[in-house]
């Protein structure tokens, strides 16, 4: 089965290669320009992308747009507005980049007009530059190079459908097309159905808890809330936290922790006031300056439980330190671990590998709970 995928993997990267070569797509943008179809933080940073390599922007396209409402000084229309002779001379850029909004209905529309060409958020960061890569996006032939790891990864994994979300995500990450994109599953995140945990009252360490929706997805599966160990570290993001716990209860005792979690206890700057995206900076980040300086804790020094059912952790790349940081409490506890997967290019195989390595035998199961790439959630039970 591994030598299937990698099998696949390399015909796809062909395809790309064959079909989607970037000094072409590069040519047609010199001699079209472009639209670009979203207006938010992402299409503008798209936006300063296109005009700093020279290539004429013609206008926004969004839902949010009317009548050529200005966005960062360019139009922006509805689709519906759009003047369909002048798109089709076009290249549509696709700048819908998040994990609550699916696509299909904007690339059939942007299919039907049709433009020149549509260029996809996966193929951004060999057409524009790396620095459209974030997260799990970055250079498609690095998908093709890591065919081994993805094959490796596919051998661990215990179930057909975890295999089945493998292999697309692979194929969708070189294409970025939204067909060859797994099955998403929004309403069961940290709980799917057909991975029970087994118990109707459960512990959980949940690290990254804002927005305090490990509550609702608690009782949305059934389970009762025992003791919740939560752990916030953007200041605001963590007020947001207390006010929910004040106001909708849900549980036998909360602990919560205005800190992140890593593999020692120290400060670290962190990019708050993002919401759901706040993060602590890297060396690249504004020159090593801005955002505020928070505490970071090793979760086993501070978590002292009687037993531990589930670890959470979804903190912004810091995964793999988190992790570091708990050691000891995983080999105690043996907890499910529901971890994110999708922070950094090569979380997908090496956080897997990571926990593999510390915990032989454990079993692995993968599945999609976000849109374009977003919410991949690796289910371990140690």
């Amino acid at each position: 089965m591994s030598d299937t995928i990698e099998r696949n993997i390399g015909e796809v990267a062909q395809w790309a290669v064959e079909h989607r070569d970037t000094a072409a797509l590069r040519q047609l943008l010199s001699e079209r320009g472009c639209y670009i179809y979203g207006a938010g933080g992402f299409g503008r940073e798209v936006a300063v992308a296109v005009t700093e390599q020279g290539y004429e922007l013609h206008g926004f396209v969004d839902t949010i747009g009317s009548g050529g409402e200005l966005v960062a000084g360019r139009s922006c229309h509805r689709p519906g507005e759009l003047d369909l002779a002048a798109a089709a001379e076009a290249v549509l850029i696709l700048a819908v980049n998040n994990f609550k909004t699916p696509v299909e209905e904007i690339i059939g529309w942007a299919r039907s007009v049709p433009f020149a060409d549509i260029v996809y958020v996966a193929e951004l960061p060999d057409v524009l530059g790396p620095q459209l890569g974030h997260y799990w996006q970055s250079s498609r032939a690095s998908v093709a190079a890591n065919a081994g790891q993805f094959a490796r990864l596919h051998a661990m994994l215990g179930d057909a459908r975890s295999r089945e979300i493998l292999a697309a995500l692979a194929r969708y990450r070189i294409s970025g097309r939204p067909e060859h994109h797994p099955e998403v599953d929004r309403e069961h995140q940290y709980f799917p159905p057909d991975l029970p945990i087994g118990k109707p009252a459960i512990s959980v360490v949940d690290c990254g808890a804002f927005p305090g929706d490990m509550l609702a997805s608690v009782a949305a599966a059934g389970h009762r809330l025992e003791n919740w160990y939560a752990f916030e570290p953007d200041p605001a993001n963590f007020q947001h936290l207390r006010d929910v716990v004040d106001e909708k209860g849900g549980f036998a005792s909360a602990s919560l922790f205005p800190c992140g979690v890593g593999d020692r206890t120290g400060l670290v700057r962190f990019s708050d006031g993002a919401a759901d995206a706040s993060r602590a900076m890297g060396d690249g980040d504004s020159g090593g300056g801005g955002g505020v300086m928070v505490p970071i804790v090793r979760v086993a020094d501070v978590v002292h439980a009687e037993w531990i059912d589930m670890v959470k952790l979804d903190v912004e790349g810091f995964e793999a330190q988190a992790i570091d940081g708990m050691v000891d409490l995983l080999e105690r506890h043996r907890p499910r671990l529901a971890m994110a997967i999708y922070h950094r290019p090569a979380d997908l195989w090496e956080l897997p590998f990571k926990i593999d390595a510390l915990f032989p035998g454990a079993r692995y199961a993968i599945r999609q709970h976000g849109y374009n790439g977003y919410d991949t959630v690796l289910y371990v039970d140690l």
